[in-house]
């Protein structure tokens, strides 16, 4: 299931999507190496009298022994307990041997005596519990909800079993279930932050935004300056169509410095949906700088494309100048190229004709294969009124993979232009036969009618 963005609907502009993909559990993941998390682990290395399997006078006197070992050297306890155990041990100590392997990383080893040990005791409460846990850290979400859930009907009732099942119904997509487990892991542990985060990912993803707002303004008084609950009522607020609520947000994360790269493109984006360009480019620049893995080219310059197309020509000139700038000598010779199409495009918007047709016929003196740039090119002849060579450029980009619809298309325009229908007619048919567009569709029952007439 993938968050969804509402888009904001504007008239004669281009649109930028907000959907972002899978929903990130990240936020809800829980901190495994919080102290109180390590020290409840560590107590679990104890038995429940009555409730768990017994433990022979031997095994006593051997645990007795390994006590003040197991605090001060974990990896020498584990070797001499797993010397001592046989056939005949009892499902505790495997227990406790496997809760040492589990604390030195050893998941294997640990995953096949929490195993063992429900085998030989399978209402071991705790086994259940901690090889849930294993099996979280491991994602394997399903095995985790099989031994958590047993853990909850041999009578568990810890937050954190109900915590981490919710984690695993959420990264399922089972968001119900998701939903269910984190309130009684909230219920049970009022004051924990993983699980407010859970429940909050759980209530976006089943668009109950109203929720998430509510449950992220009484987070937000005990923390203000966690950028993760900004962030998370931002999404809420443009998934309920409101904007200007989520710019607010995200200008206070940018405020806090704790603003990502992702983050400032969404800024961006929304001002860019509101047609304040001028914030956009300050959002996109923002973001620009701080690609210091120089990895979102792609994304910086989809946003001066949709710049140049609002006819914000300024400011896509100016988020063009910041790519340039910041990517120079870290882009592959593709990126290179589209760059300069780009600036080609920008330069014909401003009227610069002769620096536009300078750069296109360059673009493609290095490769005769870039499609965008033929169809430039065929578009400054045809303004020129030099039909004939505009034909030659876009029979030219028809043979590049991915360009033949739209170099057709504009070859029946020109033919239009030129008053010769079933020509245009003709190659309308062939654009279809590439891509079903209703667009062209009305566009060819028109030039079937002008025959016609």
């Amino acid at each position: 299931m993938k968050l969804k963005f509402l888009t904001l609907c504007l008239a004669a502009m281009p649109m930028v999507s907000f959907a972002q993909g899978s929903i990130d559990v990240s936020a809800a993941a829980p901190n495994f190496n919080d102290p109180e998390w390590q020290e409840r682990f560590v107590g679990s290395y104890g038995f429940l009298s009555g409730a768990e399997p017994k433990v022979s006078p031997d095994e006593v006197e051997l645990l007795q022994d390994l006590i003040e070992l197991m605090k001060i050297n974990p990896s020498a306890a584990t070797e001499r307990l797993s010397q001592d155990i046989d056939e005949n041990s009892s499902a505790a100590l495997l227990f406790v041997l496997a809760n040492l392997y589990f604390q030195q990383g050893d998941l294997a080893d640990a995953e096949r005596y929490y195993k063992e040990s429900t085998e030989r005791f399978p209402d071991f409460r705790r086994a259940h519990k901690n090889l849930g846990l294993l099996y979280i850290q491991g994602q394997k979400y399903n095995e985790a909800l099989k031994h958590l859930s047993r853990a909850v009907e041999l009578g568990e009732q810890d937050g954190r079993n109900y915590g981490l099942m919710g984690y695993a119904y959420l990264n399922k997509e089972q968001f119900l279930s998701a939903e269910e487990a984190y309130r009684d892991a909230i219920q049970q542990q009022p004051d924990k932050r993983d699980w407010k985060l859970g429940l909050a990912q759980a209530l976006l993803a089943s668009e109950k935004y109203n929720e998430v707002v509510v449950l992220m303004n009484s987070m937000l008084q005990d923390e203000p300056d966690n950028a993760t609950l900004w962030m998370l009522q931002s999404n809420a607020y443009l998934s309920m169509g409101k904007p200007e609520l989520a710019i607010v947000n995200l200008e206070m994360v940018r405020a806090m410095g704790k603003a990502k790269r992702e983050s400032l493109f969404l800024l961006g984006d929304i001002y860019f949906n509101q047609r304040n360009f001028d914030s956009a480019l300050d959002a996109y620049q923002a973001a620009i700088a701080k690609d210091s893995k120089y990895d979102k080219f792609s994304t910086g310059l989809r946003s001066a494309r949709l710049m140049l197309r609002a006819r914000a020509t300024p400011q896509a000139e100016a988020l063009l100048s910041t790519l340039s700038e910041t990517y120079s000598g870290n882009l592959s010779n593709d990126d290179e190229l589209e760059l300069l199409t780009v600036q080609a495009m920008v330069a014909r918007s401003k009227g610069d004709e002769d620096q536009a047709i300078t750069l296109l016929q360059s673009i493609v003196e290095r490769d005769g294969a870039r499609g965008d740039a033929l169809l430039e090119i065929a578009d400054y002849y045809a303004d020129q009124d030099d039909l004939e060579r505009s034909i030659l450029f876009l029979q030219r980009a028809q043979k590049v993979e991915g360009f033949e619809f739209n170099a057709l298309v504009k070859q029946a325009q020109l033919m239009v232009r030129e008053k010769k229908y079933s020509q245009a007619a003709e190659l309308l048919r062939d654009a279809l036969a590439v891509k079903d567009d209703a667009r062209v569709r009305r566009f060819l029952e028109k030039v079937e009618s002008a025959l016609r007439s």
